[in-house]
């Protein structure tokens, strides 16, 4: 796989599948631009990358995001590997609560895809990042499952509205990244062991599996509208 003189934009790069995909990318030859929201993190990543180009935006700001697109002719790929993974129990959470996850998980996929519209290369994609519970509920999970599945049925209907560009989604499932501690604290360890032995494989995923998933979409011209699951079985069980 090679994207030899791409450009690439990462929305949520500052770290976990965001930042490895930036930086197999990278690797591959593009010309990567990572979005986060956090100055401090940014920063680190984009020293770890190297000098890549930095954007400080949340994806829920239009006006922001649009500020990422500025001064680019074009842009050939885009990733969008950022929001919230509250679980957002439909009764018992604040409609607050609730609207910021509506804002991260869809109207913030909408604001990239509207800054990214009119820039992108008619060989290029878009990438958005879904998870396991947009087919496996939990308790307490309505509204993320919600969000999560309205992104997987977003990708094949642009895929028809934005062709040639291709929109495809990578889903995965229990992923060792960061968001891991925000989301569960001090139960993280605990959770990742008992998920693990559960898992054929015995193991939870690496940013980097995922991330090598993500280049494939990038740069395999044929696949278009897919949600491509990386989820280490756990859905069969």
């Amino acid at each position: 796989m090679h994207l030899n003189g791409a450009r690439v934009i990462v929305m949520g790069g500052s770290s976990g599948i965001g930042l490895a995909a930036a930086r197999l990318a990278q690797e591959a030859g593009a010309e990567v631009t990572i979005v986060g929201r956090s100055p401090d993190r940014l920063k680190l990543a984009q020293e770890s990358l190297g000098g890549a180009r930095a954007v400080e935006a949340d994806i829920t700001d239009t006006a922001a995001i649009g500020r990422a697109f500025e001064g680019l002719d074009r842009v050939d790929h885009v990733l969008v590997s950022a929001g919230t993974l509250k679980n957002g129990a439909l009764v018992k959470n604040d409609l607050t609560t609730l609207r910021q996850i509506v804002d991260e998980r869809l109207w913030g996929v909408v604001n990239v895809v509207r800054g990214a519209a009119p820039l992108i290369t008619t060989t290029g994609s878009i990438t958005f990042t879904s998870g396991g519970m947009s087919t496996r509920p939990r308790p307490g999970s309505a509204m993320l499952t919600s969000m999560l599945a309205a992104v997987e049925a977003l990708a094949p209907a642009l895929a028809l509205e934005l062709a040639p560009v291709r929109v495809n989604v990578v889903t995965p499932g229990l992923i060792d990244t960061p968001l891991l501690d925000a989301t569960y604290g001090a139960e993280r360890d605990k959770l990742v062991e008992s998920r693990a032995a559960m898992l054929p494989g015995k193991r939870v995923g690496t940013a980097e599996e995922v991330a090598q998933v993500i280049l494939l979409l990038m740069t395999n011209r044929y696949i278009t509208g897919e949600v491509v699951r990386i989820d280490g079985g756990s859905r069969f069980l």
